[in-house]
C-alpha cells in the first residue's frame, strides 16, 4: 500500500467517526430543548425575579 491510500483511508475513517459522533450528539442532546412558557415563569418565580402576584397574573394569562 502506498502512503496516499493509507492517508485517504485514515481521512475516511475520521470523517465517518465524526459523522457518527454528530448524529449521536443531536439524538441525545436533551439539555438544549426549549422550555415551555410556564416552566420559564416558574423558574423566574423561584429565583425571586417576579412577585407572587405577578406570577399568578402571568400564569392565568397563559391558560
Amino acid at each position: 500500500m502506498d502512503l496516499t491510500y493509507m492517508l485517504s483511508m485514515g481521512l475516511v475513517a475520521f470523517v465517518l467517526l465524526f459523522a457518527i459522533f454528530m448524529v449521536l450528539k443531536l439524538l441525545f442532546n436533551h439539555e438544549k430543548k426549549a422550555k415551555s412558557a410556564y416552566a420559564i415563569l416558574e423558574e423566574r418565580f423561584a429565583k425571586g425575579e417576579i412577585s407572587e402576584d405577578e406570577f399568578v397574573k402571568r400564569k392565568n394569562a397563559l391558560k
